[in-house]
Parts: structure tokens; sequence; C-alpha cells
């Protein structure tokens, strides 16, 4: 099939040049309607059409204003584009009318080969997506923030102990997965492959070991 497609095509036109999306398809592409009427304009920023940062780190949040994230930092001094507790760092971060712009650009291309109502839905059950796992990854920094307070972990590094080894794997594996899984599958694949019974299994782990921890300090001190 893919050898069927003329990748070399400028602009490309769904349905005829290729007949599943690319990544240069969904994200940078100049793309024609059969008539020759341009659905979308080619671009070189990849996140010109992207709303949301899924990846990479603790939270999903609104892209950077700028490709240069080296001012970024919250109100505690870390170089996240978001507070601990998920807030944004608004300041640096794209606003609705930009993202809504973004969005509809995106639907553009989605609609190229689908239903406005089927693309509408999907994209509710994305950001549902976004939404769900960043409350998951809130509830597994406060169980971590726990430890903290409790001086049962030490948060001068907070990547070296095995509870906080385990709020990592929450934001950068299960909740990275599952977001993917709800952005390119539209199904619930994203259940079970690193996804949502990962980040529901991990938080019960980080209970229990936060609860072995203060039983530990409390024996301590008998």
């Amino acid at each position: 099939m893919k050898g069927e497609w003329d990748l070399k095509a400028v602009p490309w036109q769904p349905g005829r040049d290729f007949v599943a999306p690319t990544c240069a398809t969904c994200h940078v592409s100049l793309l024609v309607n059969g008539e020759g009427d341009v659905i979308t304009a080619r671009t070189h920023q990849m996140n010109d059409r992207l709303p949301w940062r899924i990846f990479g780190l603790i939270y999903s949040h609104p892209h950077s204003k700028t490709a240069d994230t080296t001012g970024i930092k919250n109100k505690g001094g870390l170089p996240l584009p978001t507070e601990l507790s998920g807030e944004p760092v608004t300041e640096h971060l794209i606003d609705q009318a930009e993202r809504q712009r973004r969005t509809e650009e995106l639907h553009k291309v989605c609609q190229a080969c689908h239903s406005r109502d089927w693309v509408l839905g999907h994209w509710a059950r994305f950001e549902n997506t976004l939404r769900t796992t960043n409350q998951m990854t809130l509830t597994a920094t406060q169980i971590m923030q726990k430890a903290w307070d409790a001086n049962v972990a030490d948060r001068t590094n907070p990547f070296d102990e095995a509870i906080e080894k385990e709020w990592v794997e929450q934001w950068l594996f299960f909740a990275n997965s599952t977001r993917y899984a709800s952005a390119m599958m539209g199904s619930d694949y994203g259940v079970f492959a690193n996804g949502r019974w990962w980040m529901a299994k991990n938080i019960q782990q980080m209970l229990d070991r936060l609860k072995g921890l203060l039983s530990g300090k409390g024996a301590s001190k008998r």
C-alpha cells in the first residue's frame, strides 16, 4: 500500500496521494481537497496544529509560546511549565485563543477523511484523557509529597528513592502511554499497554510503600 502513495506530491490530496495519515500529514504538510482548495497550509513548526503538549513532562499542558523554554520557571523555582499541583505557568504558555486556532487547524486535517461528528467525539475523548491522566498524576504527586513532609523520603533529589521512581513511572511512562493511545488510536487501547490500569496500580503501590515507610519510622522511635 505504501508503495502506491505519492510521497513527493506537493500539495497532497487525501484519498489520492495517500490513504492513511503520516506524521507529516497531520502536523506540517500542505493539503488540498479534490477541487484544489487548501485544507491546511504547510508549516515548519511541528506543534502549529497542536494545542497540548502531552509527552515528557509531569502533566499535559498548553504548548509554550516559544521554542526556547530555558526561561520557564514555576512558583517553586523549578524549570517546569506547571506547578507540582498541575497548575500551568500561564505566562509562558499559549492562551485559549491560540489553542482554539491550533485545534481548528488540526480538525481540518481530520475532517479530510472523517465526519465532523467523529472528529469532535474523538477530540472530546482525547481531552478527557488529558484531564484524567493529570488527575491521576496529581494523586501520585500528593502521595510523594506526604513522604517528603513526613521525612521518610528526601526531596533533595526527587528521582533516586523507590517511591520517587514510582512517581516518575506514573507520568513518564504510564500517563504518556495513555495519552498517546488516546490521541492516535481513538479507542481504549490505553487501558492495558502501560495505560490506565498501570496508573491505578502504581497509585496503590505508592500508597502501600508510603504506609510501610511511615510504619518503619514509627517503629524506629520506640
